[in-house]
Formats: structure tokens, sequence, C-alpha cells
């Protein structure tokens, strides 16, 4: 099967909204446009992962400006990946890459059976994590600065102790963003992602992580048209490799990818994605 890398990108250019005919211009074309494409990056021009950013821009690879905050694309998709997520319309998180990502709600079962709290990528919790949670479960939202003084029993957190730990627990699912509040100063409320999307956990305990995975991963080959097993470990962070296999063999023996493609000018051999 012979593919050039100018295809693939053709291809994406329309996936990824990469055309200023396409491109992203408000609320509504923005969740028209994650959920064609079920998951995407808020920021992170990423080579293999669609960008609200770059679909924002409307071309192939936008420079990022160096005075951002005049700048209308940044303005515009720092306004949604806040907004958005406060109506409960997505699920914001750091997850794909590590990097603040948009997730459909459709999708949102899926990626919390894969990499939540009852996944087999979930590791156990340090003190600080756990505190911040034990904090949350017995409180309504709190803001950043009121969770970062009263979730240690120690006292107020250090900044990037707390920043950490709240990391890794946005990657894990446990915590949320639930509200972006500019008034009387700016700060993010945060919660439990359970009591924020409890439809949402229901249905993920009534899926296998092995069926979860591989229904995110036909969704991304129909998005990004093909990739690398590099590619994924690096795209989704937090998978382990006989998983990833697992699942990209169901994916082949069901004839949704092919395996073992070379594409003109590129590394490796590639999954693509069969078109019917």
């Amino acid at each position: 099967m012979n593919l050039s890398w100018e295809e693939v990108e053709r291809y994406r250019d329309r996936t990824f909204r990469r055309r200023a005919s396409l491109a992203v211009r408000g609320a509504r074309s923005a969740m028209n446009f994650i959920e064609q494409v079920g998951f995407c990056t808020a920021f992170s021009a990423h080579e293999h992962l669609p960008c609200l950013w770059v679909a924002i821009c409307g071309r192939r690879h936008p420079r990022m400006p160096h005075h951002t905050h005049s700048d209308y694309a940044i303005g515009l998709t720092w306004e949604l990946k806040d907004r958005l997520p406060d109506e409960r319309r997505v699920f914001y998180a750091r997850l794909l890459n590590g990097k603040p990502s948009l997730i459909s709600l459709e999708y949102l079962p899926y990626f919390y059976r894969v990499f939540g709290p009852q996944s087999g990528t979930a590791r156990a919790l340090g003190l600080t994590e756990q505190g911040i949670l034990d904090w949350l479960a017995t409180h309504p939202p709190q803001p950043t600065y009121q969770l970062r003084l009263h979730a240690d029993f120690r006292g107020r957190l250090p900044k990037a102790r707390f920043e950490k730990a709240m990391a890794r627990l946005q990657e894990l699912l446990y915590v949320m963003k639930t509200q972006t509040a500019y008034e009387p100063k700016f700060t993010y409320y945060w919660g439990l992602v359970e009591r924020a999307y409890p439809r949402a956990i229901q249905q993920a305990r009534r899926i296998s992580a092995e069926a979860a995975l591989a229904r995110i991963l036909r969704k991304y080959f129909e998005t990004v048209l093909c990739a690398r097993r590099r590619d994924l470990l690096s795209v989704f962070r937090g998978i382990e490799a006989p998983q990833l296999e697992a699942a990209l063999r169901e994916l082949t023996d069901t004839r949704q990818v092919v395996g073992g493609v070379k594409i003109a000018g590129k590394e490796g051999r590639w999954y693509l994605r069969r078109m019917i």
C-alpha cells in the first residue's frame, strides 16, 4: 500500500479543520468540531492530535504568537476552553499527551474507564493527593486558594507540590475544574469528577477496559488516519504496551485498521484506518 505524507496531511486538514473554510468561529462550531473528533487538545499543536486552537486558526501549522493577550485565536480558545466545560457541554482535563484536553461527553465514559480511578493504569496516590481528595469528598467545589490552604493537615501546601498533585489527580480523572470565577478575583473551582458526571461514571462501569480503549482508538484513527505505536503511546500516556497491543489486534482482526503500512518519507511501520 503506497501512501505519501502529503496525503495524510490533506486528510487531517479536513478532520483537524486546518482550512479557513472549516475554521471554528464560536461555541456552536467548537461543539460541532469536538463532537466530530471526539477529543482534542485545547492549545497544544501536537502533530498527531486535533487541537481547538489550530481549528480556530484554520490553517495547517500556525505559529503561537508572541503577544498572546491580543491574539484573536488565543482569546477565543481560552474563552471556549473555560466556557464549554463550565456549562457541562464538554469535559476538560489534562489527558492527551499530558496537556489540557477537551473530551466530548460521548467519549467521557470510555476515557474514564481507561484512565480513571478504577483502571489498571491508576497508581497509588501520595499523601498530598489523598489529602486533596479527602477535602473535596467532604466539601462542595473549592476555589484553588481554599483547596491549597485546607487540603493538608500541615497547613498551606507549597505551590509546586500542590500543582503537581493537582495535575496528577486530573490525569487520573479524580478531580476536575467545575467553574471559572472572575469576581472578586480570577480563580478556578475544583470538585470530584464522580459528582459532576455520575451518569458517565455509571456507564463506564459497564464497559470493559479493552472495549473502551478500542472505541477510543477507533475514533482516533477516524480523525488522524494513521499512527505508529510510539505515537499512540505518546498521545495516550498511561496506557501500557500490552493494553495497546491488545486493542490494536482487535482493530486489525475486525478489519478496521491495517497494520504494517509504510509512508514515503516517514520512519517505521504505521497503522492505517481502513477506508470502506
